[in-house]
């Protein structure tokens, strides 16, 4: 009678995955191998390509996690005492370091929208890695929604498609604001300057150009300057800032 597994099918993934994102701390997302996951798992190779093919399919496994970790974040600011636009507002307040998993967690967020990386991942991992990014959009879908038909957003025309375009912007401006924010840590860290890694101030350019833009449709409660010193204060208080 053969030997009972010495992990669960679940627990060899958490190990692999574990293995690899050390793995990828100590080179780069580009430098680590299949065989150094190998060996910091503790299992064969014949293990690890159970459940993983590639070195993109970990990139879109890593992701995954990060992605879910995200979806959690947005569900708890949207659960604090703040009024929907206080919510959108605390999105740019986070600080990084208090809300990363890893600290390439955007570089797995750039490869995981690599047409090559896509190209070579399977199915399985794309999958998993789309439908914990779609879970994100769903979490900020949901309180957009719920602000509308409460009466909190008062909204002139086609329901839907006003939602769509208040996320639209927010997104924009936020993910928008992320890319800038990296070109210039990356010209920074050329520099041997500091990585700029830290949380933005409350009146900082972002935050402004948000507030304008949430400004600029018919909430019950206008947002105000006092309002994100506040968001700012809770988000301290719950240790995402």
């Amino acid at each position: 009678m053969a030997p009972a597994p010495k992990y669960s099918v679940d627990e060899q993934e958490e190990l692999i995955l574990n293995a690899a994102a050390n793995c990828i701390a100590e080179t780069s997302v580009l430098d680590f191998t299949m065989s150094s996951v190998s060996k910091a798992a503790g299992l064969s190779m014949g293990s690890i390509y159970k459940h993983v093919q590639c070195k993109e399919d970990i990139i879109f496994a890593l992701a995954s996690r990060v992605f879910k970790h995200h979806c959690n974040l947005f569900k708890q600011v949207f659960e604090l005492p703040l009024t929907t636009p206080e919510k959108i507002i605390a999105l740019t307040l986070f600080d990084p370091d208090k809300i990363q998993v890893y600290p390439f967690d955007k570089d797995l967020e750039d490869f995981a929208a690599n047409e090559v990386v896509i190209s070579r991942a399977s199915s399985k991992w794309t999958e998993r890695m789309i439908n914990a990014h779609e879970m994100c959009e769903s979490v900020f879908n949901k309180v957009m929604h719920q602000a509308a038909y409460n009466g909190e957003l008062k909204l002139n025309g086609n329901t839907e498609q006003m939602i769509e375009e208040i996320n639209l912007g927010c997104w924009a401006l936020i993910v928008g604001h992320e890319y800038v924010e990296r070109v210039i840590q990356t010209r920074h860290i050329s520099e041997g300057t500091d990585t700029l890694r830290e949380a933005v101030k409350t009146d900082a350019l972002i935050v402004r150009s948000l507030a304008r833009l949430l400004s600029s449709y018919e909430w019950q409660t206008p947002l105000t300057t006092e309002d994100i010193e506040k968001t700012s204060q809770i988000l301290i208080e719950n240790g995402l800032r």
